[in-house]
């Protein structure tokens, strides 16, 4: 995107906003949110990445408040209380959840089927909604109980999201918290998302708030040698090399957690602790093989599994197309099940 002056106001009429961001003579940035109100926040040159989070965030949030026909009322409510978010205020976590979007999760509804064909085999993929998992859930296994229980067949197998085995185990970062060291800025220059281009689909570890993280879960040690090899591989061809020698749980850091649930909007996640562990305890109560998941436009891959058996190659393909969603589906269980 670059340092210069956006308007959003594709969603004016819907919404009764126009997102602005107008970067200042002292390489601060201002964002506002324009109607029959007006709500802002300043970024320091230091906190430009906050400030690209939450504009993107923003226009999402119009976009998707419009898609459901919330009244111009409840979606200034929505945007003022994101901003607020990010102007480091402490918004009463009832105050967010009145302005989040209306959520429907029962065990008693029937999931939502995206079957899929791999190498001639069908399998059905039954998506299930759940409530808002929050950081007051510790275990994550009375959830699954409630909500995937009620549908699980002998031989089913069941993926579990990662980001929600994550906030049970309270390993959520405010980003506020972080505070990126120059190895991280260095390190995240060399990260590709596209950030202002059609192709943009997230932030990944391409700021240093998330790169930060980053280097912490996998170690010093390891990312520095990580990126010594990688800078002499990719000249070669060689790329993912960083990421390979880093590790999944580095890997599965992830910021912004969620562009459209609030209560995560400010937020990031670390990998879960203890997955294969997890995916193990699980199987001992509900009897199917179950694997926690992290998935994105990029790919899918386990970060813990209760068998050996289920290749990562079968289980990329899979989840090629991400069924579970990156946003606010809310659909943190998947159960997989073989039908022809």
């Amino acid at each position: 995107m670059g340092e210069k002056s956006l308007v959003y106001e594709d969603m004016q009429a819907a919404t009764g906003l126009t997102i602005t961001y107008t970067p200042r003579g002292d390489g601060s940035v201002l964002l506002e949110a324009v109607g029959g109100l007006k709500t802002q926040a300043a970024f320091g040159k230091s906190r430009l990445d906050e400030a690209h989070i939450l504009y993107m965030e923003a226009t999402e949030l119009l976009r998707s408040r419009a898609k459901i026909h919330q009244t111009h009322e409840q979606i200034w409510e929505a945007v003022a209380t994101l901003f607020a978010m990010f102007r480091g205020e402490k918004v009463p976590s009832a105050a967010i959840a009145a302005a989040s979007a209306p959520r429907v999760g029962s065990s008693a509804g029937a999931p939502v089927n995206k079957p899929i064909d791999i190498d001639g085999v069908m399998y059905d993929r039954l998506l299930v909604k759940t409530r808002l998992i929050s950081i007051a859930d510790t275990d994550i296994l009375p959830i699954i109980k409630e909500y995937a229980g009620p549908h699980l067949r002998p031989g089913d197998m069941l993926f579990v999201s990662e980001k929600a085995l994550t906030i049970t185990q309270g390993r959520v970062v405010d980003m506020s918290t972080i505070q990126p060291g120059r190895l991280a800025y260095l390190f995240a220059r060399n990260v590709q998302n596209n950030f202002g281009s059609a192709d943009f689909h997230g932030f990944g570890h391409g700021t240093p708030l998330a790169m930060q993280l980053f280097i912490e879960e996998a170690g010093y040690p390891r990312a520095i040698f990580a990126a010594a090899i990688a800078a002499i591989t990719r000249p070669l061809g060689i790329r993912g090399a960083f990421y390979y020698l880093c590790g999944k749980s580095a890997k599965s850091v992830d910021l912004p957690m969620s562009f459209l649930i609030l209560e995560y909007a400010h937020a990031a996640k670390l990998a879960p602790k203890n997955a294969s562990s997890e995916a193990r305890r699980i199987k001992a109560k509900l009897g199917c093989e179950t694997f926690i998941l992290d998935a994105n436009y990029r790919g899918a891959f386990t970060l813990g599994k209760s068998t050996r058996s289920i290749s990562e190659s079968f289980i990329g393909k899979l989840f090629r197309d991400n069924p579970m969603g990156q946003s606010d589906e809310m659909t943190p269980f998947c159960i997989v099940r073989k039908t022809s």
